[in-house]
């Protein structure tokens, strides 16, 4: 698991000024591969990442797939240690996960719950949809995105992105099934 710091300049017509922001991101290949979500890194203008021992790096390449909304970062930090990647066709509503992510930019810690609902498809603009979430009642919160949803296994079966908050809505955070990451994290990789 690592922490993903950025910064984004934002102009508007009298104003330039620089935004950081936080997101999560977990290793997935220990030559120091790192998946995360597009919308943590997309338009950074500075991206670092953080490992569990308190290193920071900047990554050597970034590389995204909007549509998707993954992205992948490698970092030169020798052979780090890389999650397991599990199946999430196997998973079952009642299923216990964990969401490990940087919730609110205070460092990496875990939010347990169940898996609420499999196959979500999510309008997220009048022209995107995210289609075959997992829904979770495990805590999502900002800066959980790109982080990524284990079971009790310690398997990565997806990627935390985003949750519902509106006014009377709780408890209703989503992740990317790993089955349909992994092909999209792969071309990336190469």
């Amino acid at each position: 698991m690592v922490s993903v710091n950025t910064q984004t300049v934002v102009r508007s017509r009298f104003v330039q000024r620089t935004v950081q922001g936080a997101g999560s991101g977990w290793i997935v290949d220990e030559s120091g591969i790192i998946v995360t979500n597009n919308h943590v890194v997309e338009g950074a203008t500075s991206i670092t990442v953080q490992l569990s021992d308190g290193k920071t790096y900047t990554p050597v390449s970034v590389k995204t797939d909007p549509a998707s909304d993954l992205a992948i970062l490698k970092i030169n930090a020798g052979k780090v240690p890389a999650l397991k990647v599990g199946d999430s066709g196997k998973l079952r509503v009642g299923d216990w996960v964990i969401a490990v992510g940087n919730a609110l930019g205070m460092g990496v810690g875990v939010k347990d719950g169940i898996v609420s609902r499999l196959g979500v498809n999510v309008q997220i603009s009048q022209t995107e949809t995210y289609n075959n979430l997992i829904e979770t009642n495990a805590a999502i919160n900002p800066g959980n995105s790109g982080g990524p949803l284990l079971n009790l296994a310690g398997e990565v079966i997806g990627i935390t992105s985003l949750k519902l908050s509106t006014a009377g809505v709780e408890g209703m955070g989503y992740a990317i099934n790993i089955n349909d990451a992994m092909p999209v994290i792969q071309r990336l990789s190469r």
